[in-house]
């Protein structure tokens, strides 16, 4: 939703044109004069293969521009902002440049007033979405796609605004904590107002806020006037909170749910009952715009998910857009979100382990930086129960489990109000000595545990057998009674186990064994752990090197229970009914 009125939508048409060796600068491609014959014409948000397919793999800079037109309005300041660009941005307003941002999948904005004009308006934005030592993502392990993948708007506010509005569960009511910026050279003093139109409840505040400076506001509702979230009643609410100071006013408004999140004896509960995760990981790939947003193909698959009984999804390996999170909210969907802090310091094709270790506090400060700005977007998001800070990062090298430790210290600093975790590999927590290490600040143990796809390889079995079956419960029974003496009481997730097809000829008998794996892994996990999450919802891309090399053998990664283009697998009506039954037990249990 669009927590702002007087928005200006820039998405659709841009012209783009490819800049191979980055002198688009020198030639003047930001200039009203350019010559724009060979410029075409792309849709945004976009990447930069969706704008030409022949950029597919690409790695360097792309430059788009459009003209808008502008009119005055009331609002002394005017903000563009972009949902994501991948990864670094440099912006240019009418000619001017107005700032650079670098990271990817996630929000920044500029204050633009002292550039645009009243009229017709031109801006041009160069994307580079080349990796450097210390940015996020630190690699191109999954995602290499460069663009504006994202939406991009204009609106305006007054001199002293609205810059969020957080709901705050407390033990005796829900807190409406309000943030104030006031940019003007004299004190402001506020009147706030919150509606919330579902129940019927207002709440007011009063503040005065300094000269070139910030405030925060509470406000408060009674507690039991909210249903409270979760998967089998996704109850959401809106407020919409008003500001007024001295012939300015200001609105904004938010969507959110009420909802508690905790782990105790090895159990996730929420709303202090047991919660087992049931689900999958998903990219945010569409055949159509790549890892570009493409809402409709995402509340598509969501709905799926829970046709099929899930009330899980791990966004892999990155924020994925607050749309999504809306959808997740409304159906009822608990959501593992993600740092782009994927693989750091994993030996892959094209990796500088000396340019890579050298930049690890440049990484970790860059990491602080998008953890605090993804917990600034999704904090009113109640299907958000988790955060990770990292994915199947090289936890062999010392400064990499310091910097995994001290991330998660921090997002608890900046919100108590969910678990938090980081996700290791199997190379790693299988080390009964190192293992110890791994854990200690993490609310919950999220592991990633390919078991029957390793037991396969080792035994070179065909078909999934009972032997199979006896291997995963055998090794469940170890692994967690490790777990259970060192970390007691913490609950274990498997975040990523999993099967592929196109490993023979014979397609049908090809799904019928991902099928059979799918459920000896999760009759092995059922009683033993707090959940798991099936990688991968769908077929998705995997990336290629810049040489045009794959680095898993396909350009399509096998491992979906349906298909890139949404067609199922023969595992999916097995995996539903399924869970059908488990949901069902996992529910008479929680009753007794």
């Amino acid at each position: 939703m669009n927590k702002r009125i007087n928005v200006t939508d820039l998405n659709g048409i841009w012209n783009f044109l490819p800049d191979k060796d980055d002198s688009g600068g020198e030639k003047g491609y930001m200039l009203a004069s350019c010559d724009m014959s060979l410029w075409r014409e792309a849709r945004i948000p976009c990447t930069f293969e969706g704008a030409a397919q022949e950029y597919a793999g690409y790695r360097g800079t792309f430059w788009f521009r459009r003209t808008f037109k502008w009119y005055e309005t009331q609002g002394a300041l005017i903000w563009l902002e972009f949902a994501a660009v991948n990864y670094r941005a440099d912006i240019w307003i009418n000619e001017q440049p107005v700032g650079s941002h670098v990271g990817g999948y996630l929000p920044f904005r500029f204050e633009v007033s002292k550039y645009i004009i009243t009229g017709e308006n031109l801006i041009c934005v160069r994307v580079n979405n080349r990796i450097i030592p210390g940015m996020l993502p630190p690699s191109h392990f999954w995602r290499g796609h460069g663009g504006i993948i994202r939406g991009v708007s204009l609106y305006n506010t007054p001199v002293c605004y609205i810059g969020n509005v957080k709901a705050v569960k407390t033990d005796a009511s829900l807190k409406m904590v309000t943030e104030i910026i006031n940019t003007a050279e004299t004190a402001k003093t506020i009147r706030i107002r919150h509606l919330c139109p579902k129940n019927g409840l207002t709440a007011q505040t009063a503040l005065t806020v300094p000269p070139m400076s910030e405030a925060s506001a509470e406000a408060f509702f009674p507690l039991d006037a909210f249903e409270l979230w979760e998967p089998s009643n996704p109850a959401m609410y809106i407020c919409k909170t008003v500001m007024t100071a001295e012939n300015i006013a200001d609105a904004y408004d938010i969507s959110f749910g009420v909802r508690d999140i905790c782990v105790k004896d090895g159990k996730i509960l929420l709303n202090g009952k047991e919660l087992r995760l049931r689900g999958f990981d998903r990219h945010e790939d569409s055949p159509d715009k790549m890892n570009a947003a493409d809402i409709e193909n995402s509340e598509r698959d969501f709905r799926m998910m829970k046709q099929m009984g899930a009330n899980f999804v791990r966004f892999c390996h990155y924020p994925h857009s607050e749309e999504e999170l809306d959808i997740c909210d409304r159906l009822g969907l608990a959501v593992l979100a993600e740092l782009p802090l994927n693989a750091p310091m994993v030996a892959i094709k094209e990796y500088n382990e000396k340019e890579t270790r050298r930049a690890l506090p440049q990484m970790f400060l860059n990491a602080k930086t998008a953890a605090k700005e993804m917990i600034e977007r999704d904090f009113n998001h109640p299907g958000v129960i988790f955060w990770s800070v990292s994915n199947e990062s090289n936890e062999g090298v010392p400064e990499i489990r310091l910097m995994n430790d001290a991330l998660i210290r921090y997002i608890k600093q900046l919100d108590g109000s969910r678990l938090v975790t980081h996700v290791t590999q199997g190379c790693w927590w299988y080390d009964k000595e190192l293992v110890s290490s791994l854990f200690t600040y993490d609310d919950v143990i999220c592991i990633n545990a390919y078991i029957t796809t390793d037991h396969n390889s080792i035994t070179g079995s065909g078909d999934i057998t009972p032997e199979h079956d006896l291997h995963a419960a055998a090794f469940w029974d170890e692994k967690m009674a490790i777990f259970r003496e060192k970390f007691p009481g913490k609950p274990v997730v498997v975040t990523e186990f999993g099967y592929p097809t196109g490993k023979i000829a014979d397609g049908i008998k090809d799904e019928e064994k991902q099928r059979d794996a799918l459920l000896c892994d999760m009759r092995a996990m059922e009683r033993r752990l707090a959940g798991y999450a099936i990688w991968h919802f769908a077929d998705h891309e995997w990336e290629r090197a810049e040489d045009g090399t794959v680095f898993f053998g396909s350009d399509i990664s096998p491992y979906g229970v349906f298909t890139r283009d949404r067609k199922p697998k023969k595992c999916v009506g097995a995996i539903a009914e399924y869970w059908k039954e488990n949901g069902a037990a996992a529910q008479t249990e929680n009753q007794n």
